[in-house]
């Protein structure tokens, strides 16, 4: 479903989204000063192809950031996927009128900004995990009753609640594995993994410019977002 909203933007939902593969880039524009940058995020979550996800993670693997780095006519590109989402359905304004951008083969849409404030941190090998990060975007996560969730709590009390499962470092993960994967994560001190079934739908949402997201990556690149209000 698509739905005109404010200048630019159209608002677009999706359902059965729970395992889906997909995938984002973000194109970087370093700051006028300083070591930080402005991204744009471009991702095809809820643009349906006839990919299986063999053929969809080997596409995105091939794309080359140096490559799109001129082509977006940005400073850097952050290749962030393959990935599987977690959520069952989202609603989600979507910048440039919605139009879908191609990635190399791959169409996407415009879908949010992002602000690093160390931008050769953020690309470097060792981007810090367990940091949040602020995106601008309008969007509704819908986790429904009965499903499983995935969360990190911070030593705060905070609670953020994976939204899609990365297969960037560890090629091998699956949302099977997601229940156990406590395990695996060098979590810091005062965090905890938790895992809920739901007996109610859960939604978390962000609004542009008020409410933003509020993300934070474990050492996998698996992505939670807060839970507000």
């Amino acid at each position: 479903m698509t739905t005109p909203t404010g200048q630019g933007t159209v608002r677009l939902t999706s359902d059965d989204l729970r395992g889906t593969h997909h995938a984002e880039i973000v194109v970087f524009t370093k700051d006028a000063q300083g070591a930080g940058a402005i991204g744009v995020c471009y991702n095809n979550l809820g643009l349906p192809d006839d990919m299986s996800d063999t053929q969809f993670d080997a596409r995105f693997r091939a794309l080359d950031p140096d490559v799109l780095k001129v082509a977006f006519h940005g400073d850097a590109v952050w290749m962030n996927g393959p990935r599987r989402a977690v959520m069952d359905s989202a609603t989600a304004e979507v910048l440039d009128e919605g139009k879908v951008t191609p990635v190399g083969d791959i169409p996407m849409r415009t879908v949010a900004t992002v602000h690093v404030p160390d931008l050769d941190l953020f690309l470097g090998s060792e981007r810090p995990p367990y940091t949040q990060l602020t995106v601008g975007r309008t969007t509704e996560w819908v986790f429904a009753r009965g499903q499983q969730v995935y969360e990190l709590v911070a030593p705060t009390g905070n609670v953020h609640v994976m939204q899609s499962c990365s297969q960037h470092v560890d090629p091998s993960l699956t949302l099977e594995q997601l229940p156990t994967l406590g395990e695996r994560l060098q979590l810091p001190e005062g965090w905890q993994y938790r895992v809920r079934t739901l007996d109610e739908d859960l939604v978390v949402r962000a609004q542009r410019g008020g409410g933003d997201a509020h993300i934070v990556f474990d050492e996998l690149e698996n992505n939670y977002q807060r839970v507000d209000g």
